[in-house]
């Protein structure tokens, strides 16, 4: 599968080029037969202001689990991210296709991905409940071969989060 071999590559370009999304837009350029990114301007715009938006609920995934072990209410933090992901939620009802991007995968489930295989080792994955079509998209996530092939299993996850919330992590982890 050429999305397969387009993230192994990725993976291993790491080194030169980073950011994944200046790394997908890397291979959109080297391996032309299979774009990540759309060829609308403004498709491509959507899926670019989508990744900006979801890059403010990142942080939710390490402040609702760290404050929690400092004993702290996160029940604020907690609400804040299950309407976030009502939000994800409604983006697909709305757009009426299995992805992000379309009915296909593209660069923006790509980019949103690795954190929704975090959802159980970062306590998070509860706030799934109530978001059907977020809870399916997840589900056709884990059938594609890319992700297949470079997914951690939960129990890896588990570990480095665990290195992380005692104030060392473990950044190789699973390497």
């Amino acid at each position: 599968n050429s999305g397969s071999a387009r993230l192994k590559y990725a993976y291993y370009v790491r080194c030169v080029i980073y950011e994944s999304p200046i790394t997908c837009e890397y291979l959109d350029e080297v391996y032309p037969e299979k774009k990540l990114l759309p060829s609308s301007p403004f498709a491509k715009a959507q899926q670019k202001m989508m990744l900006e938006h979801f890059s403010k609920v990142i942080p939710y995934f390490y402040k609702i689990p760290m404050d929690k072990k400092k004993g702290e209410d996160v029940s604020g933090l907690e609400a804040e991210l299950k309407e976030k992901f009502a939000k994800l939620n409604e983006d697909l009802v709305n757009k009426k296709t299995k992805f992000f991007g379309g009915d296909s995968i593209t660069m923006i489930d790509y980019m949103m991905w690795p954190w929704f295989e975090r959802v159980e080792a970062y306590q998070v994955k509860q706030f799934l409940d109530g978001t059907p079509e977020l809870k399916k998209w997840t589900e056709l996530m884990l059938q594609d071969s890319a992700v297949k092939a470079l997914m951690f299993s939960p129990d890896a996850h588990k570990a480095f989060f665990k290195t992380f919330l005692d104030g060392n992590p473990d950044f190789d982890y699973g390497l």
